[in-house]
């Protein structure tokens, strides 16, 4: 590559591909139905679907030279080509595709149509298309360059691989769901597809493990679910000619059979006999008249709190529907004993006059007479139940404060964490509960008491990882597995007889995502091989995606603060990097993930190093760590960002302390806020969705004064209003100097859009570098694809004006 100018690039070379020769058409008349005469230039729109690198076609296109001529086809026909070439910036710029010497063309950039050749791109790599027909008094010859007022660092055609990308992240194939028969001889996978205009596109299989031959599949997204017993019997429902219909199918003969028509529609469980499902319907409550309403509790703010589910037991054999459960409040279904004889269910219950606001009750209930025995009544901090294989017992999951401590290590004084949930036993005669997994860093989300090895096998955050684990419940032994993700997103197990089962999972690392494996778990390192239509590997082979690093340093307090960091893939330990740090929201650690909703690679990409840090107050590193949450807001995980931070900073000599941005969300969103208040150690900072003010959102916030439960438990703004006031970032925004951005989904309804509206007038007021921009109709999380990418822009676009020095892409927005 040579340049002209300072400000202009030449295309020495593009790929060249001939789509097509251009025939006179056979007419029947000199017009068409809209009296329009035949125009030749038609043929360029009714190809413009080969401009997406992603459409599968045969052809492999050539290379062109700066100066060649394009020619025309046999006869002197027109021929219509399609010319492509790269454009590669380290940072925002815009610029101008300079076409000479062709005289009938459309430029495309990124497959979008670029009517004037001017353009700004976002950093990265991107993809320039000339769609071209030549004809023969044309003389066309290729001679293309770039033209901007400064194009230092961008480069035309660049080789090597290039960064990852928001695009990278969102679209193309991934895993959404995986069942493993019970034998573990077939397998069910539904993937999806994401669009670019932000439609998923669902595909259906049903393979053999083993082998990978597909027995099924279907273009759509299809529930599947195993029958639980000894016989692979696959069950779904679909519509039928008599309405909803649930089918049986047995992939050992490739069987399929209508078992019941007619079904409501509405969630089902099946039971294991195959006899019954329970059907859990839903009732519309009544929402006040003439346009007003007076609340009942708190939650009644929200849309359908009024309405209700109830059970209903549907017999199979006659297709007969029988009430389970009636009155105004909604029963659920945990779990159905092995035998089918049995239903566990749970209500949930909320009085504001007690701590904690919410209770559940376990009734068990005989699945053919409807006669109930109550478990356990009342009980506070229990998440959820299921039945033990002989159905004598219920494994809990729960926070440690339930059952009165008895799994609770903690001090006198000190609450725990009620986020952070571990396993117990119930017994059901005796009515009594044990502690399982206590002493554990282990903070359990997903759990399974398979009946073929008696084996307990459970989903737990534990430091950055979100692993699987095996526990034994008469020894109590845990068993953590080293697998070959560190986030295991969803998995299924077989369950043989007497021995262990085979799993089937799909997971991610900092470096690596959409991966399918499988392996039996017989052993804590188990063996596993990659299965599965995805290869990242092939996907992902022109991109270079920085490295993931482990750092860990000892706190002040004296205990070890967790952590790691990302390079950018052009790493260069003789360079300063601007650094980007970030931390939870809520109280879950940030787990090393390639693809997540706050895109840390493509942070490194863009050529920051990214410190993650999980400080004081995360669930998954025992209970006292997770403890630290309660009543501080922000001062103790404070206090392990900002010396972690520092120490980063004095122990990696590559990271330029001087630029040193943060960035969370929701209770990270108020972290990013609060840090502000204690510390100029950050050049920019950005809040996503935080509370400003602890007492507003307590009120406010569909989940305030509940998600209060934990972050405050017992402090109220009557009896601790230092925790409320000096603790809140507005309250405190005289402090802040650091340059600021908020922003909020105009429909977010668990932290509501008034507490970044207020810090902003406060910083407003003050003078201080702040803006706020808004998500129209969003909620607490960005979902929309269009969106999504949008407000990613905002904020790549804030910390290159602040810790890369560079704000035309700011400046650009319009907003």
């Amino acid at each position: 590559m040579s340049a002209y100018a300072a400000d202009t690039l030449e295309v020495a070379t593009a790929q060249s591909e001939v789509v097509c020769t251009v025939y006179e058409p056979y007419s029947t008349e000199n017009a068409d139905p809209q009296g329009r005469a035949y125009n030749k230039h038609e043929v360029m729109d009714r190809n413009r679907a080969l401009l997406k690198k992603s459409t599968v076609r045969k052809t492999v296109p050539g290379t062109i030279t700066k100066g060649t001529a394009l020619g025309v086809g046999a006869d002197s026909l027109p021929v219509l080509r399609i010319l492509r070439f790269t454009v590669q910036s380290p940072r925002y710029f815009t610029g101008n595709v300079v076409v000479n010497k062709l005289r009938n063309y459309k430029i495309f950039v990124d497959g979008a149509e670029n009517y004037y050749g001017n353009f700004s791109l976002a950093p990265g790599r991107h993809d320039v298309a000339l769609q071209v027909l030549t004809e023969k008094a044309d003389r066309d010859t290729f001679n293309v360059c770039i033209t901007g007022d400064s194009l230092q660092g961008v480069t035309v055609n660049p080789t090597g691989k290039r960064s990852y990308t928001m695009q990278d992240m969102l679209l193309g194939k991934h895993y959404y769901l995986v069942e493993i028969s019970p034998s573990g001889k077939y397998l069910a996978v539904v993937t999806y597809n994401s669009q670019p205009d932000g439609t998923a596109l669902y595909k259906t299989t049903l393979s053999e493990l083993a082998t990978g031959r597909e027995m099924w599949s279907r273009n759509e997204y299809v529930q599947l679910k195993w029958l639980k017993g000894n016989k692979d019997v696959l069950y779904y429902a679909r519509p039928g000619s008599e309405g909803r219909e649930l089918v049986f199918y047995t992939p050992a003969d490739d069987r399929e059979q209508v078992i019941a028509q007619g079904l409501p529609e509405g969630e089902f469980s099946i039971s294991p006999k195959a006899d019954y499902l329970i059907f859990s319907l839903y009732d519309a409550g009544q929402e006040g008249r003439d346009g007003l309403k007076r609340l009942k509790e708190p939650d009644d703010r929200m849309p359908n709190w009024r309405s209700r589910y109830t059970l209903w037991r549907y017999d199979i054999a006659s297709g007969a529907m029988c009430r389970l459960t009636f009155g105004n409040t909604s029963v659920g279904l945990s779990d159905i004993s092995s035998d089918a004889k049995h239903l566990l269910l749970h209500i949930s219950s909320f009085d504001a006059t007690k701590q904690p606001f919410e209770r559940k009750t376990f009734l068990q209930m005989d699945a053919y007479t409807g006669k109930v025995d109550t478990l356990l009544a009342d009980t506070a901090f229990v998440e959820g139940a299921i039945y033990s294989p002989d159905g004598t017992q219920l494994l809990l999951n729960a926070a440690t404060a339930s059952f009165n401590g008895i799994g609770s290590e903690l001090p006198a004084g000190k609450t725990p964490n009620f986020f952070d949930y571990r396993l117990y036993l119930y017994d059901i005669a005796s009515k009594s509960a044990s502690p399982l997994l206590s002493k554990s860093n282990a903070s359990v989300d997903e759990y399974h008491w398979l009946p073929g090895d008696g084996m307990i096998y459970f989903r737990a955050a534990e430091g950055t990882s979100l692993s699987l684990f095996r526990l034994n419940p008469r020894t109590k032994q845990v068993t953590r597995f080293a697998l070959p993700v560190s986030y295991v997103e969803r998995f299924s197990l077989s369950s043989p007889k007497h021995s262990a089962p085979e799993v089937v999972f799909f997971g991610q690392t900092a470096e690596r995502a959409r991966e399918l494996f499988c392996g039996k778990l017989d052993k804590a390192a188990p063996s596993t091989r990659r299965i599965g239509e995805i290869d990242f590997d092939k996907l992902y082979a022109d991109v270079a995606i920085g490295t993931s690093h482990d750092w860990r340093f000892k706190a002040t307090r004296g205990d070890s603060i967790d952590g790691y960091y990302l390079l950018p893939p052009d790493f260069d330990a003789s360079k300063k990097y601007p650094l980007i740090v970030y931390y939870y929201g809520g109280c879950l650690p940030t787990q090393k993930m390639l693809e997540y909703q706050y895109p840390l690679q493509v942070f490194a990409g863009l050529g920051y190093v990214v410190y993650v840090v999980n400080p004081s107050g995360c669930t998954g590193y025992g209970e006292e760590f997770a403890s630290r949450h309660v009543n501080t807001w922000g001062k103790e995980s404070g206090d392990d960002i900002i010396e972690g931070t520092k120490r980063f900073c004095a122990e990696h000599s590559f990271v330029d302390s001087t630029k040193v941005g943060c960035i969370g969300a929701s209770y990270g969103g108020f972290m990013t806020q609060y840090l502000q208040t204690r510390t100029d150690i950050f050049a920019a900072a950005v809040s996503h969705a935080g509370i400003s003010n602890i007492a507003s959102y307590w009120g406010g916030g569909y989940w305030g004064y509940s998600y209060g439960e934990t972050a405050q438990f017992g402090s109220y703004p009557w009896n601790n209003p230092d925790l409320y006031v000096k603790h809140s970032p507005l309250y405190n925004a005289d402090k802040i100097r650091t340059p600021l951005l908020l922003l909020h989904g105009t429909a977010d309804t668990n932290v509501p859009t008034n507490e970044s509206q207020q810090l902003y007038n406060a910083l407003k007021i003050l003078g201080r570098d702040v803006a706020y921009v808004q998500v129209d109709g969003e909620d607490h999380a960005i979902r929309d694809y269009r969106k999504r990418i949008a407000w990613q822009n905002v904020i790549f676009a804030w910390f290159a004006k602040y810790l890369q020095g560079d704000s035309s892409w700011w400046n650009s927005l319009r907003l």
